[in-house]
């Protein structure tokens, strides 16, 4: 006889704490989970380690799970401190609009541009399926090296395809109003003024800083080309740069006579797009330009000249390449691209170190591009953000160490971050302000200005924080009656696309201030927790008052066609009989005599015969709820145990 062949199960080791060498690496303790507890190690897999896409995901895009990380030395026991973990001690009030209503008759260009390319492509579609089923190609016959005899239809796709509204644009959100924004706070002559830009023109108002106001008179404009829309608007001492889509305009700031006024100085035209521009925070007199093909241009503003250097790295592509070039101190700048981030010496305009890890340090790999960075002014920080995730690099160059990456957050906004400020908080601390181009995206992060120094386990991560969105403030406007003008609704207004943030400290509390393309600027205030009680929050109000002068175009009414529902109308009549799972119901007309029999019957309580009989108008205000005397009498215990 055959003997039977015994089959071994293989028994689960226990992966516990006690049989753990915390001390080992991370790498050796997860293949020691992978070999004892492989169930454990999946589960492990599908939360924290790297996703090579988002499709599978239920949730959301953008509430993927993220973790906030930071880097530890070698010599890390894995033990955290009890205060490792900071809360966020700011709250915030719901946004209000300090500025007045304008351009009411005008789209948001930010996503008209965004919306002509969609068009295009929907219509590229149809045309590409068309001809597939069609066997177009079948129907392609050359007749000489210059004659062809082809469909009507391939011709009109050729000429939809030569009619691209933007070649070098194909992406979820309009980079070409990334980086710097559209809002800037400068002081002339000790005063301060908000420097905003709107459509094709540049606007310098008087702010007030106290009472978050600016003057709805401007004291000075300059006014671009007609078809230049202005993209970033920066500032440095008195020059002004503007980005349009082909050129930079630098502008200089003129006081005269209690006067001020905007000179034109310079204006620099590229045949390519450009991506950004940026003043270094250095010296002063140094603004960088780039264009898609990581051309960059250093412009020297005191000679006005420029010269133009072709940055290291491998351009596969034009389309979406958005890049900028940001200074970093007296002797370095960095050029930040989508995947890698470039150290260049001023001097030799030499590359001396290119950062490309970003891939092994984010959550899901496929769709975490840099979109925005900013260097903070004095010190060896580089804050820049992704899709998911906010990140600080280290820009310190040594024999023995090299820039990299040491902390991490996710931010968990719903569109691109595209923008970023800061400015101090409390003593020792930087508070970064990120926010994208919708109007419900930003959060702030506070993170210690020695961070780069200090011990890595002694604490002071802080969860991202999100102030209430302007959204916000029209959901407690409705609920309490509020914005509820059926003919004239700001809802589409309020969602306009964001051009520019920016933060300022202002004593005890901290004012954020954003712009949309149409130029209402909003602004949120930061105030203590232990002031909440002190506080009125008057929000909704003053977003009622704002809105009263949105006046829509009436329009009148037409009728396009009349149509013949009868037939529909027949079967959306209720019939008599209704079959409900093979039993048939009839229903019967009302019947009074049948009521009467029922509380001669004593079926029902014969309290109500009364209230039957009345006529309905006799019925006073109180008794108009009957539920309450259902069931309870007055000699009836109703007590709650």
């Amino acid at each position: 006889m055959a003997t039977k062949k015994t089959i071994k199960r293989k028994q689960v080791a226990a992966f516990t704490a006690d049989n753990i060498d915390n001390t080992a690496p991370v790498k050796n303790i997860l293949y020691e989970l992978y070999q004892k507890n492989s169930q454990a190690y999946m589960f492990y897999c599908q939360n924290v380690k790297q996703r090579p896409m988002t499709q599978s995901l239920q949730n959301y895009h953008f509430v993927v799970p993220g973790y906030p990380l930071n880097s530890f030395g070698d010599d890390w026991d894995g033990d955290l401190n009890v205060d490792y973990f900071e809360p966020f001690p700011y709250k915030s009030l719901s946004p209000k609009m300090i500025t007045e209503l304008k351009y009411i008759d005008q789209t948001d260009p930010v996503t008209d541009y965004m919306k002509n390319k969609i068009e295009w492509q929907k219509a590229c579609h149809k045309l590409k399926l068309t001809a597939t089923f069609s066997n177009m190609m079948q129907k392609y016959e050359s007749l000489n090296e210059e004659v062809v005899q082809c469909p009507k239809h391939i011709v009109e796709m050729a000429a939809h395809l030569d009619s691209d509204p933007d070649p070098y644009f194909n992406s979820s959100y309009n980079w070409y109003y990334a980086g710097n924004g559209n809002l800037q706070i400068v002081c002339i002559d000790w005063v301060d003024y908000l420097l905003y830009s709107e459509f094709t023109t540049v606007y310098l108002s008087e702010f007030n800083r106290n009472e978050v106001h600016p003057n709805p008179e401007y004291v000075a404009c300059f006014n671009c080309d007609d078809d230049e829309t202005i993209f970033e608007t920066i500032c440095s001492q008195n020059i002004i740069a503007l980005r349009t889509k082909y050129k930079i305009f630098i502008l200089r700031i003129v006081s005269e006579d209690t006067k001020i006024k905007i000179e034109k100085i310079k204006c620099c035209d590229s045949e390519l797009p450009y991506s950004s521009i940026t003043f270094d925070d250095h010296h002063k007199n140094i603004l960088y330009a780039t264009t898609l093909d990581n051309r960059l241009s250093i412009i020297n503003l005191d000679r006005l000249k420029a010269r133009t250097i072709k940055l290291t790295g491998k351009l596969t592509t034009l389309i979406d390449n958005w890049n900028t070039v940001v200074g970093c101190g007296r002797g370095y700048y960095a050029h930040v691209s989508r995947n890698s981030i470039s150290i260049y010496d001023k001097r030799a305009n030499n590359v001396i170190f290119v950062w490309k890890d970003l891939r092994n340090i984010t959550d899901e790999i496929s769709c975490n591009d840099i979109s925005v960075a900013k260097h903070l002014e004095g010190t060896t920080s580089l804050y820049f953000a992704t899709d998911h995730h906010l990140f600080l690099m280290d820009l310190r160059l040594f024999q023995d160490s090299k820039p990299k990456v040491v902390q991490r957050w996710t931010h968990g906004m719903e569109c691109v971050p595209a923008y970023m400020s800061y400015c101090n908080f409390n003593m020792n601390k930087d508070i970064i302000c990120l926010s994208s181009q919708w109007c419900e995206d930003m959060c702030l992060i506070t993170n210690y200005n020695d961070r780069l120094i200090m011990e890595s386990d002694l604490g002071g991560v802080t969860i991202p924080y999100r102030p209430p969105s302007i959204l916000s403030t029209l959901k407690d406007a409705k609920q309490n009656m509020l914005c509820h003008d059926l003919y004239n609704p700001i809802d589409g207004r309020l969602c306009t696309a964001i051009t520019g943030a920016l933060i300022m400290e202002q004593g005890e509390r901290y004012d954020i201030l954003m712009q949309n393309s149409l130029g209402d600027i909003s602004y949120h205030t930061l105030f203590p927790e232990h002031m909440e009680s002190f506080i009125d929050d008057n929000s909704a109000q003053s977003l009622h008052n704002w809105s009263k002068n949105f006046k829509l175009p009436k329009k009148d009414f037409e009728v396009s066609s009349i149509n013949n529902i009868a037939s529909v109308w027949k079967q959306l009549k209720n019939s008599d009989i209704l079959e409900e799972e093979g039993l048939v119901y009839k229903k019967r007309k009302f019947n009074e005599k049948d009521i009467k029999d029922i509380f001669d019957n004593e079926e029902i309580d014969i309290g109500l015969q009364e209230v039957w009989a009345r006529d309905s108008t006799e019925i006073a205000n109180d008794e108009s709820s009957m539920a309450l005397k259902l069931y309870f009498s007055e000699d009836e215990d109703t007590t709650i145990y």
